[in-house]
């Protein structure tokens, strides 16, 4: 089902569109975000990182750059506090950075601003971040007073390793929701819990009451890809494993599991077998209307260029019957993808991945569009949808096919069809009868 999905029928997938008709340099998109804020006034601003910048792109669009100067070709992370109103910027280097629409605050705490790995995520009253020394939190309600290697404060993890990921994730009990953070090592996942997380982070130890927690899940999977943590919405957390997998997190469950085999190509199409394993920070995951995204860098690519899609209403309506996949999707080279879902939003945006395309804004899946914008190109998506039962179940014995019925839908151009059989080429290029 290359470039194909099943959605009342087996149909050639949405393509794209790009937002700007010329490049804003010969770079890769490093990470992107819609930041919705403002409160009584609600406003929102698409961000996007690349080379050494943060720029926010208008629909218009036009491009503002807000900051510049960060160590060039890092993966930039965003995240929204609804505390603050702000929207925390990331790259595992440049000290924490800060944006409340109007201002930018770089190394945000001083002498206590963390150089976050992947997004910040928050828990209750506070924000948590990855560091090399651990997972670090601030104190309550505030974002510039951060633990610094605390012996309390810093959650360390109890296999080796650095953490690589952290994503929100509520514990259900029998009359109660408790909200916590799953936290992941490539080879471990842990939950971080816990209802007082200190009054005071920098103190020499903890206060009264405080019951903050980490406990190890799981010590055999994991994720090197932090992109690729994906919520889905009453079914559950997933994420890209390190031995190229899928794992799923049911939701309210401590307890996951693989959803399925591998993808694995035994052909010459790639499959996820094929996932460059130096490129792992390169996977990403996203969730848009009742499809879960899982985009791949195959072969030597350090950017994403293949996709297969799970059907999550065959998930939640048929769990019995295991996933349903359907790709691999190939024509784009989208590094990182977002979803705008707020203030009457409903839209997928992507980044271009490919630095020698240059640095372009994408909105992915757009109905009764069936090209894909690479740059300033628009090119045909080529769709093949091919049975299991090319040869019958047995591929030594000889049929008789007495006739073929095709289904076909299209929108300009005319069809052909090309017939083969065992022994060769019967013919090319036929035109397809016309029912209107």
């Amino acid at each position: 089902m290359q470039n194909c999905w099943r959605n009342g029928g087996v149909r050639i997938r949405n393509g794209s569109s790009n937002l700007n008709s010329s490049s804003y340099g010969a770079y890769r998109v490093l990470g992107g975000h819609k930041y919705y804020y403002g409160g009584s006034s609600p406003t929102a601003k698409r961000l996007i990182a690349y080379n050494t910048n943060i720029s926010v792109i208008s629909d218009v669009p036009a491009e503002t750059v807000i900051l510049t100067g960060l160590v060039a070709g890092l993966r930039t992370y965003f995240a929204t506090w609804s505390i603050t109103d702000s929207v925390y910027i990331s790259n595992g280097t440049d000290t924490l950075t800060k944006y409340n629409g109007t201002t930018v605050t770089t190394g945000i705490g001083g002498a206590t601003s963390p150089r976050a790995r992947g997004p910040v995520c928050p828990i209750l009253d506070r924000l948590m971040c990855i560091t090399p020394d651990g997972i670090e939190r601030t104190n309550p309600r505030v974002d510039n007073v951060w633990s610094v290697a605390s012996s309390w404060a810093t959650l360390r993890p109890q296999t080796p390793g650095l953490f690589m990921a952290l994503a929100p994730f509520s514990v259900r009990g029998t009359d109660s929701i408790s909200p916590g953070i799953i936290a992941l090592q490539e080879r471990a996942y842990y939950l971080v819990t816990g209802t007082n997380f200190g009054a005071d982070v920098t103190a020499a130890t903890a206060g009264t009451g405080e019951d903050g927690s980490i406990k190890l899940l799981d010590a055999t999977v994991g994720t090197a890809s932090p992109a690729s943590v994906c919520a889905v919405p009453g079914i559950g957390l997933f994420w890209f494993t390190t031995d190229l997998n899928v794992f799923w997190l049911k939701e309210g469950s401590l307890t996951g599991m693989y959803v399925g085999d591998k993808l694995q190509s035994t052909g010459a199409t790639a499959g996820i077998e094929s996932t460059n394993t130096a490129a792992l920070a390169g996977v990403w995951m996203t969730y848009f209307d009742h499809i879960l995204m899982l985009s791949i860098p195959t072969g030597s690519a350090v950017y994403a260029s293949t996709q297969y899609w799970m059907d999550m209403r065959e998930l939640r309506n048929h769990p019995e019957r295991g996933p349903v996949w359907y790709g691999p999707m190939t024509g784009q080279t989208v590094s990182c993808a977002w979803v705008e879902n707020q203030q009457g939003d409903n839209t997928l945006r992507g980044g271009e991945g490919n630095s020698a395309t240059g640095v372009f804004v994408y909105t992915l899946r757009v109905p009764s569009v069936f090209t894909d914008a690479v740059g300033t190109a628009d090119n045909d998506i080529t769709m093949t949808y091919q049975t299991p039962f090319k040869d019958f179940g047995v591929p030594s014995r000889e049929k008789y096919v007495q006739a073929i019925h095709a289904d076909c839908n299209g929108f300009t151009g005319a069809a052909t069809l090309d017939l083969l059989d065992l022994e060769g080429t019967l013919a090319t290029a036929v035109p397809l009868e016309t029912v209107t």
